[in-house]
């Protein structure tokens, strides 16, 4: 269907106010920095409220897009309400790399940036073990890690984090066998934000038209108009990835499903979700399409823990965090949940 001349004209005015109008400032939430690794930090949000626990809670966002998702707004942050709910919050930044990381690996991510910042975590917050919540390629890394390492994981919470990649919707799509080889796509130190960018852009392809007439609508309202350009500057704000990283994990995980099927080796070991023991939160969207609910589910059956719990909830896998099903749906699952299975 062509759309009219109405639709042609909001989108017009949209474009030109995305084009203009200043994004509004992010991750603003109060915090000290506890961790730094290479480009990696560490940043503690401290537990205000009444009942204040004691046991650490870790945010490991994915490495494609900037860790401030988490706490995009004041009033939409999933860093200031679970502190306010009296958790110790400690977000995983994993900073912006440049050509003098082009060599990191999986393994480098997983023991060099991960482990080392949940060792140290653990270490600030005085308690042997943590609440891990990784939210869609975060927990998929985090998933792997406690495979690898079950020991610091009091508790595993996977947000939107596709395992069976053959169900992986658009994007496996995109760089299925079939349609790419990775080491011709891949090349060079780093995978650049534009090639990315151009390839996100694919898996939605009138999403920039629906971006300039949402804009366009929220234009006569401040309050509305900064939250859209709030998400527009994260949505902007990509970062390149290794592309020794990026290379091995759409092999393993989008090409060959290696996670639930076998065969992904990390460093000489082999990725055995059934290693995980920890009580495990799975959280899939229902009108989530980077990673739909049929990837994400299957982990569910996949780990060796006793204590798994599944939940899909009513929102798209951006609007799980920022949107108004945050705080009516994930947020008190979660806050119940690290109550419930606190060591």
């Amino acid at each position: 269907m062509i759309p009219g001349a109405d639709a042609t004209s909001q989108v017009q005015r949209g474009w030109l106010l995305h084009a203009t109008v200043a994004r509004p400032p992010v991750g603003q939430t109060a915090h000290v920095v506890v961790h730094q690794h290479d480009k990696l930090a560490v940043r503690y949000y401290a537990p205000t409220g009444e009942s204040i626990q004691k046991t650490p809670v870790i945010l490991v966002p994915s490495l494609i897009n900037r860790a401030y998702i988490l706490d995009l707004e004041p009033d939409r942050s999933v860093v200031a309400s679970l502190s306010a709910m009296g958790h110790p919050v400690y977000l995983v930044d994993w900073g912006i790399p440049g050509e003098e990381d082009a060599a990191e690996d999986t393994g480098y991510v997983l023991h060099e940036l991960l482990s080392r910042s949940i060792d140290r975590i653990c270490r600030h917050a005085g308690q042997p073990k943590a609440l891990v919540f990784g939210y869609c390629q975060g927990g998929v890394l985090a998933a792997m890690l406690a495979a690898l390492a079950p020991e610091r994981f009091a508790g595993l919470v996977l947000l939107n984090a596709p395992f069976r990649f053959s169900e992986g919707g658009r994007f496996r799509d995109l760089v299925a066998p079939e349609v790419m080889d990775v080491d011709k796509a891949l090349t060079g130190g780093l995978v650049s934000v534009e090639s990315m960018s151009a390839g996100f852009k694919l898996l939605d392809p009138m999403g920039n038209w629906t971006k300039y007439i949402g804009i366009e609508k929220a234009s006569g309202d401040p309050a509305r108009m900064a939250r859209v350009m709030a998400r527009e500057r994260w949505l902007e704000e990509n970062v390149p990835l290794p592309a020794v990283f990026a290379r091995e994990f759409i092999r393993n995980a989008y090409q060959k499903d290696a996670l639930l099927d076998g065969g992904w080796v990390v460093r000489g070991k082999e990725i055995d979700l059934r290693n995980i023991t920890c009580p495990v939160l799975v959280v899939a969207s229902e009108r989530d399409f980077i990673a739909p609910k049929e990837a994400c589910l299957p982990v569910a059956e996949a780990t060796g823990s006793d204590d798994v719990t599944v939940e899909v909830i009513p929102t798209g896998h951006i609007g799980c965090v920022v949107g108004s099903a945050a705080s009516r749906h994930l947020l008190p699952l979660l806050d119940g949940w690290f109550r419930r299975v606190q060591p």
